[in-house]
This record gives structure tokens, sequence and C-alpha cells, in this order.
């Protein structure tokens, strides 16, 4: 059977480019101070897709924001607060992970199994340079 070309796996095989999921852990320093670090869990293929731009004021000024939402074909781990990126190292853009679902897993959706995919709810934050 033929892909669907609209399909997810479609759009991953044809659009998709490498992502890497970073996890993030907390530690406490022999002083006290709490620190966030993140560790690269793993990679995978997705296909992105920017879904909206919205704005908040925060400090009296206009802060602009840009969701999307990240597709990978078949089950994935990636959980909310994790950070996906589109390179390593050097300067790469980054996804701050606020949900996601696979609906092929889901039983109250009904879909189908054969159309298993993990759907990524994310909020694109400001571009870091790695060191």
């Amino acid at each position: 059977m033929e892909d669907d070309p609209l399909s997810i796996s479609a759009l991953v095989d044809r659009f998709g480019i490498d992502l890497y999921v970073y996890r993030p852990s907390v530690s406490t320093g022999n002083d006290g101070e709490v620190a966030l670090s993140f560790a690269k869990a793993y990679s995978a293929r997705g296909f992105i897709q920017p879904t909206s731009q919205t704005s908040d004021v925060a400090q009296g000024r206009e802060n602009g924001r840009t969701t999307a939402t990240i597709y990978f074909t078949g089950s994935v781990d990636v959980r909310i607060d994790d950070e996906i990126r589109n390179a390593e190292s050097g300067t790469y853009r980054l996804w701050r992970v606020v949900g996601a679902v696979n609906p092929g897993e889901v039983g109250v959706t009904y879909a189908a199994p054969h159309l298993s995919m993990t759907a990524v709810d994310c909020i694109e934050v400001e571009p870091e340079l790695s060191t």
C-alpha cells in the first residue's frame, strides 16, 4: 500500500530533518544552588509545522512567541519540558515541549493503530550558541 502524500510518514520522509531531544535534570551544588541542565536523550527525524505567532506583555514590553507542532513517525518518548534542537552544536533552533501525544495509542480516539505518530506541541525559544 502506497503512502498518502499528506500522511505524517510521507511528510517526515520528504521534509523531515534530524532533531535532537534533550532531557532536563536538576542538581544541587555543595552551596545549595540549584542548577538545571539538559542532556541529549536521542535523535529522531521529524517534521516541524509552525502553528501560530502569539504575543504577551512582560516587563512592560511585548514579546513574540512562535508555537509549533513537531511530528515524528511512530511512538517517540518526548516529555513536557524536554527541549528539541535542530543541531547538536553551534547555533541551533530550540523548541520547548509543552505537550505530546500519540493518537494511535490513545484508546478513546479510536484512531487506526497503523497511523501511529507522535505529535509534540512546542514553543520556540531564542536560539542559543552551545559551547
